[in-house]
């Protein structure tokens, strides 16, 4: 072989160094044949990152908000108009969705794995109703944990610093003559942050993992994953009037799945998940009631002494919390799927699946039964390639629901290879968002204590009513996409435009009570709602470069970046009252314009690892916690340094200094008050 054949590289080169993604399809494609826009944050940056939380790592992928809604609790969004509970995106672990109905989104601090547990996160980037169903409206998270296969042994760590953190996680994995098991358990406890009227929100995390994958035969393939997790989380709007709560939850979820490998070109895959959240807050006390009644003439009314009527008040509306994000909720999801080959260019998968939600909540429902809702779909995905360099992808997902009817979304996607080491992209999806329990049961009502009614009707307050007849939102989505590979420059380079259009957009507006609520002194007219009264446009540009190459230093270069333009409106409604207009709330600043974060690592002779990450995200008006002016700009720059040690026999020491906000320059995260300052923590991971 000649000097100059030996420097050619071939398509197999290439395609060796990108990765397999299931998540955009539910086939296993190469991130070059994928229908959309995909990022993948693998061991290698997650080891190299300075995120505690699964949170943090998103601020790694393009176009993506990520942030603290207070110490312990997170959200994250793509391309949402966010609030706390951001709705339109999927995540699901291990391909089990952990999207919460009660509150349309994830409630990250309760989940039973941590950063550690993580093999690595695919997150499509873009709508993938056509996959994972209406919950990926705008995207989906896929986050897969650690096997044997690609973590083996034990480990224990321990995590300490601010807030008082004490964290301590436990992981082992191991084969069997069948197959292998993985187990991880821990306790996250800190005692969160003081605030300016000396308030704390600490949080207490014990969560335990167990999964097992076997073999029995050549043919089948069984799963079963475990997992629970329990403790308490301080909740609340940390804005002008800090109100918060302690919040207990106990959850728990299990997990099968069955494998068939039918023939040389099938495989048949059944699952199913339950999935169960219990979140409880203390009962409020007449002391409460007494002091929010404060002047209120309610109880001069009656006539009745105010410790009294308190303890009535609170009688007529139990359970009645001292947080208002609390609720029992309960999942199952069943699911069939044949995965068949035709040819080596034709792949097609077909589905089916039910999924019940149901939820009670008094404060959340207005109710302590059960609300319940159905779903099923219908789902196909088809690959095709051609001889000449493209690659067509289409598919689409019928879904029915008790809430929002029947709809199908379709994409069409194609992909050409430009050279063997570049692909440009195009796809277009048609979607929905059948609405969720919160969207079409959110209810609160304060009913007056029934034993004194009086001449006042038995609702004390409506403050929002249910619209059990929202319809679903749509989105239409265009983008182009180009991937590229430099071998000889250890670089990729992912690049996406984007243009997508959403109408009839969910949003809360004010409507006027056809029947006031008189009580002694007070005039309500007014309540909230959910109604299809929002439409917007998202238009833009993402890209992610990335520089690895192999040498002694293992040097790591991520950068990401993201502009979007968002441009529409949601009515509002009579906010002021009856008589007043409607108002419409333009959606220009509910958007960051721009977001970036660079990821650099190197790693120095001795295994001595250096680590920087910066973020930066441009001003941002969230729908909600901000106030009417929009958070400035921030940007943040976190240092790392890890030092492995060899000790005896297979026994590694891994100790790691981690400096978030290095330059200590507060900045407010989602809520005014909610400051985000230097932050320093120490790890040591013991590996045997």
């Amino acid at each position: 072989m000649t000097a100059a054949s030996e420097n050619i590289i071939t398509e197999a080169d290439y395609l060796d160094d990108i990765p397999i993604i299931f998540s955009a399809t539910r086939l296993p494609q190469h991130i070059s044949e994928a229908p959309a826009s995909v990022t993948v944050i693998d061991r290698t940056m997650i080891e190299a990152s300075s995120a505690l939380t699964i949170p943090d790592l998103l601020r790694l992928v393009p176009g993506m908000q990520s942030y603290n809604t207070a110490t312990n609790t997170s959200a994250a969004a793509y391309h949402g108009m966010s609030d706390k509970f951001p709705p339109r995106m999927e995540v699901m672990l291990n391909g089990r969705s952990i999207y919460v109905p009660l509150f349309s989104t994830v409630i990250w601090d309760t989940l039973p794995v941590t950063v550690d547990d993580i093999d690595h996160i695919e997150v499509i980037r873009g709508s993938n109703t056509v996959t994972q169903g209406s919950n990926a409206f705008l995207g989906a998270i896929n986050i897969i944990t650690n096997t044997p296969l690609s973590q083996q042994g034990s480990s224990l760590k321990y995590t300490t610093g601010e807030f008082n953190t004490k964290n301590i996680e436990l992981r082992h994995s191991a084969d069997t003559d069948i197959g292998h098991y993985s187990i991880s358990a821990g306790t996250l406890d800190n005692n969160g942050y003081i605030f300016h009227n000396g308030d704390r929100d600490p949080a207490v995390r014990r969560y335990f993992n167990f999964s097992t994958k076997l073999s029995p035969t050549l043919q089948d393939t069984f799963t079963l994953e475990l997992g629970l997790s329990n403790g308490f989380t301080t909740v609340g709007d940390i804005d002008a009037e800090l109100e918060l709560a302690r919040r207990d939850y106990d959850t728990h979820y299990q997990h099968l799945n069955w494998n068939r490998l039918v023939g040389d070109n099938s495989e048949l895959n059944l699952s199913y998940s339950h999935t169960v959240n219990n979140l409880e807050a203390d009962n409020l006390t007449t002391a409460y009631v007494r002091n929010e009644l404060g002047t209120d003439p309610l109880a001069d009314a009656y006539s009745v002494d105010r410790e009294e009527f308190a303890q009535e008040f609170l009688d007529a509306n139990a359970p009645f919390r001292a947080a208002a994000e609390v609720g029992d909720v309960e999942q199952h999801d069943i699911e069939a799927s044949i995965k068949h080959h035709y040819s080596p260019l034709s792949t097609i998968i077909l589905g089916a699946g039910y999924k019940l939600d149901r939820a009670r909540s008094r404060e959340i429902m207005d109710t302590t039964d059960w609300i319940s809702s159905e779903r099923s779909r219908l789902f196909a995905s088809w690959e095709y390639k051609t001889l000449n360099d493209w690659t067509f992808n289409s598919g689409a997902m019928l879904e029915h629901s008790d809430i929002g009817g029947t709809k199908i979304s379709p994409r069409l996607a194609a992909n050409y290879q430009l050279t063997p080491l570049s692909t440009l992209r195009t796809s277009y999806t048609q979607a929905y968002r059948i609405p969720s329990l919160l969207d079409a049961h959110y209810q609160s009502i304060i009913y007056n204590p029934a034993t004194i009614v009086g001449d006042f009707g038995p609702i004390y307050e409506i403050d929002v009513l249910a619209n059990p007849d929202i319809g679903p939102e749509k989105i239409n989505s265009f983008d182009i996409g180009y991937l590229a590979q430099w071998p000889e420059y250890s670089s990729q380079l992912d690049l996406r435009l984007f243009y997508e259009e959403i109408s009839n957009g969910i949003s809360t507006s004010y409507q006027i009570l056809d029947t006031p609520i008189i009580q002694p002194g007070d005039i309500d007219e007014k309540y909230r709602t959910e109604l299809n009264r929002a439409q917007w446009i998202n238009r833009g540009i993402e890209t992610q470069y990335k520089y690895q190459p192999d040498s002694p230093l293992r040097p790591l270069l991520v950068f990401n970046y993201g502009y979007i333009d968002s441009r529409g409106y949601r009515n509002y409604g009579a906010q002021s009252g009856p008589g007043t207009a409607d108002v419409i709330d333009q959606l220009e600043q509910r958007n960051p314009m721009h977001t970036a974060s660079l990821l650099a690592s190197i790693t120095l002779p001795g295994d001595l690892q250096i680590s920087m990450t910066g973020y930066f995200l441009s001003q941002v008006r969230w729908l909600e916690g901000g106030g009417k002016l929009p958070h400035p700009t921030y940007h943040r720059t976190d240092i790392k340094l890890a030092k492995a040690l060899r000790l005896q026999g297979d026994k590694q020491l891994r100790l790691s200094l981690i400096v978030q906000n290095l330059r200590d320059d507060p900045y407010p995260e989602f809520y005014q008050r909610n400051t985000f300052e230097r932050r320093t923590y120490l790890q040591a991971r013991l590996s045997f």
